[in-house]
Order: C-alpha cells, then structure tokens, then sequence
C-alpha cells in the first residue's frame, strides 16, 4: 500500500541533498558542453581549409626531416607512425564533427539528468550510456594519438559522475 496524505494524494519521495546537487552541476555542466560543441564546430569547421593546407605544409616538412637525419629504416617508420597519429591534432574537419556529436550527445545526457532529478532509474542508464559515447565519439570521429587523449582525458568527470550517481540508484525507482 503506498502513502498518502490527508487529502489522499500521493506522497512523492524526496530527493537526497547530494542527488540535488550532482543534477544541478550536471545541468550546469551539459549546458556548458553542448553550448561548447555546437560553438566549437563552427569554430573549427571555419578553420579546416586553412588547416589543411598546414597539415600537407608540416607532413611534408616532417618527411623531410626524417630522409635529411640519416635514420635507420626502424627509425624512419618509428617517426612516421609518430607523425601520423599526431596528424589527428592539424585535422579540424574530424575534430569539428567530433565537436558537434559532443555537443548533441550532451542533450542525450540532459535527458538523463532530467529522469534522475525526478528520481526515475532510467535516467540513469541514459545518462551513462550518452557519457560513454561522450567519451568515445574523440576515439571514432578524430583517431590517433589526438583522439585518444581526448577522450581519455575527457573520461575523468564522466567515470566519476557515473559512480557518484550509481550512489544514488537507491533512492530512484
């Protein structure tokens, strides 16, 4: 039998002071990412003509280096994987994508927000589902060594709101 009031109406939970508090920074900060996304992948999608031009520019003059240095063939190969997986960081279209997919993904996230500010469960399988591609979309969108710091880095906040809100399963239905 659930309770109700005086009047028969219901009685809702509340919700836990540190669940208030995680929702309000992750609304704060969802609102931050996707602003910075969409923002940023104009930004970037401005600046991959001009960057692609400098990509060709410091590829050739990387390649250059390595023939000029009198370098073993296990050494040439060595710096060519280098540069190629730090190629990511002058490829502003990949990033500009990856940007926008941030972006949208923290609306997804927000959605799950929302579900657990109402204390329903799903929401949590929601908002970790849109923070795992959150940190994933760098790896796919933008690849190499810039992509995967991107999202390694980007993964801290995400792991520990994940376990901080799991905290908080308890007292969602």
């Amino acid at each position: 039998m659930s309770e109700t009031t005086a009047t028969g109406a219901p009685v809702r939970p509340t919700r836990p002071t540190f669940l208030t508090v995680l929702c309000i920074l992750s609304f704060i900060g969802c609102a931050w990412y996707a602003f910075s996304g969409i923002t940023g992948y104009f930004t970037l999608k401005a600046m991959a003509p001009a960057s692609s031009a400098a990509s060709q520019e410091l590829s050739s003059a990387f390649d250059d280096a390595i023939n000029n240095e009198g370098m073993s063939d296990a050494e040439r190969e060595m710096a060519s994987a280098l540069g190629g997986a730090l190629g990511g960081l002058t490829d502003f279209g990949a990033m500009a994508n990856s940007s926008l997919a941030q972006g949208l993904l923290c609306l997804v996230i927000l959605i799950g927000v929302w579900m657990m500010w109402n204390l329903k469960k799903t929401g949590f399988y929601i908002y970790t589902v849109g923070q795992l591609g959150y940190v994933i979309v760098p790896f796919l969108l933008v690849g190499g060594l810039a992509g995967g710091l991107m999202g390694i880095l980007g993964a801290v906040f995400p792991v520990l709101f994940i376990i901080l809100y799991a905290v908080n399963l308890k007292h969602m239905s």
